[in-house]
């Protein structure tokens, strides 16, 4: 098969590549670097890091609303470090500082020179989108990384039309399916890509298979636990937009990329569209990424689009270094200090600069929910232990404490064993798993649940206290109750099972 050749500038397809610009990548890397070390430990665990702080102490093959790659990472986190928010959040830092490099060596696939890297790279480095993920340990950042090999890894096999890299980008597929199962719409869309475009000659040959079984392969045991759990992930995918449907609306997803990209760096992005879709070299490419972005739109946050930000940066940034040489020389100097500027300006909304006493006097809280949600985990813990140190003695020795969410839950994992807290049970995504064998439901401690629904299951409530948080700081704990719970009229072990919590 003939090989694609590699798209530069002035609409001339030279038979090499440029070199890859080394130096200046891996200066921007390290930038990448300094910014996350510097601030990773401003704020405290965030919800969902104590729920995958949790499920690393529960290890699987699956949980109920992601595969298995992140609770890993986080297990690999409290053997090498305990219960650390640096060290865990420098799992997803690495994974960032691998973006930057990446955006550049993709601007390189797709044939650009040392600017087009270098400019590529750098808008990585400045993107809202990638600083904001990028600093917190979840499922998102370890999903851009496999979408973006994944993309590279096809950039590569468009500009060579060499079939076996599709072993490669099925094995890259497979891995972000362990990740985050959008990777499914990545799988989806290189299929489409492929079929569109003259590379669907190549489905002639063994490769795409191949990579295909790659990708189902590396699934498979995440697979085996789906089938014996009875599918909980399809449950939950299917149910989850149902109770967001504000979030997952088109006008919403539409006005938030705006936010993500940021107004100053959304030339760069549209250029990249532009070009993944008018050059026919590239036009597969630019296809995959179509069709992520419409799945997203019908039905994803607006964060889901974030994986395409390195090939859409990269496509820009070498249709702007081809530009330049015909006709715009004022181009790239403009762009580099709209996209510096860009990421400079929305700085304190991406990154966690201020610290948690500040939060609420600058309004950072209501402004970014992910800072609300790194405070107050602690307190949470010690109104608790003061509610569970004011029962009867003989109550405290059979008492339980149920938490109605994975956040409240995993921050009573974590820090209530210090305050003399006993086990945490929670019917919330794969907390409803964990639950022990028997649960002795006399005396329970309830944490976030209105009164009416925990009156289904209890005949006896007494009022323990309401949730605070310090410096004002305003999340969704905030005024919830806390009950003690007595005189069960159905066993918790009984009723357990037609409890789940998928919202």
């Amino acid at each position: 098969m003939r090989p694609v050749a590699s798209p530069l500038d002035n609409d001339r397809l030279p038979a090499r590549l440029a070199r890859v610009e080394v130096g200046g990548l891996a200066v921007l890397g390290l930038a990448k670097l300094a910014v996350h070390l510097l601030t990773n430990a401003t704020l405290d665990f965030h919800r969902d890091e104590l729920y995958y702080l949790a499920s690393g102490r529960h290890l699987a093959l699956g949980y109920v609303d992601y595969p298995p790659l992140t609770p890993i990472l986080a297990r690999l986190s409290l053997a090498l470090f305990g219960p650390s928010v640096f060290g865990l959040r420098l799992f997803t830092t690495l994974a960032g500082v691998a973006l930057v490099v990446l955006t550049g060596l993709m601007a390189r696939e797709l044939g650009g020179g040392r600017f087009a890297q270098l400019l590529a790279a750098g808008a990585a480095l400045a993107s809202p989108m990638l600083l904001g993920a990028n600093w917190l340990f979840q499922t998102v950042t370890f999903d851009q990384l496999a979408w973006t090999v994944a993309l590279l890894l096809a950039a590569r096999l468009v500009r060579t039309g060499e079939p076996r890299w599709w072993l490669a980008v099925g094995a890259a597929v497979g891995v972000g399916l362990e990740a985050k199962y959008t990777a499914l719409v990545l799988g989806f869309g290189l299929a489409v890509g492929a079929l569109a475009t003259p590379i669907r000659r190549q489905l002639l040959t063994p490769w795409p298979w191949l990579g295909a079984m790659a990708a189902l392969l590396l699934l498979m045991p995440n697979l085996a636990w789906q089938v014996q759990n009875g599918w909980p992930s399809v449950a939950f995918i299917v149910g989850h937009p149902q109770h967001q449907a504000d979030s997952f609306s088109p006008p919403v997803f539409l006005a938030q990329q705006l936010a993500l990209v940021g107004p100053l760096a959304l030339p760069l992005w549209l250029a990249g569209w532009y070009r993944l879709l008018r050059r026919p070299e590239v036009r597969m490419l630019g296809i995959t990424a179509l069709v992520g972005f419409a799945a997203f739109l019908i039905e994803g946050k607006s964060y889901y689009a974030g994986p395409l930000f390195p090939l859409l940066l990269a496509a820009g940034a070498v249709g702007v270094e081809a530009s330049s040489r015909r006709w715009a020389r004022w181009l790239p100097p403009a762009l580099i200090a709209a996209v510096a500027l860009n990421g400079l300006l929305l700085l304190p909304l991406t990154m966690p600069l201020v610290p948690a006493p500040q939060l609420h006097g600058l309004r950072l809280d209501s402004i970014r929910k992910d800072f609300a949600d790194t405070v107050g985990w602690p307190d949470l813990a010690g109104q608790v232990a003061a509610v569970y140190d004011a029962l009867p003695p003989d109550e405290r020795a059979h008492a339980v404490v149920w938490a109605s969410n994975y956040g409240e839950a995993g921050a009573l994992d974590l820090y209530g064993p210090a305050r003399g807290l006993p086990a945490v049970i929670s019917l919330h995504l794969t907390y409803w798993y964990w639950k022990p064998a028997h649960v002795d439901d006399r005396t329970v401690i309830v944490v976030g649940y209105r009164r009416a629904y925990v009156e289904r299951y209890f005949a006896s409530l007494e009022p323990g206290g309401t949730i605070t948080m310090p410096y004002g700081v305003r999340n969704e704990e905030v005024g919830r109750e806390i009950l003690v719970a007595r005189q069960p009229r159905v066993p918790l072990d009984q009723a357990w099972m037609h409890m789940q919590q998928f919202d």
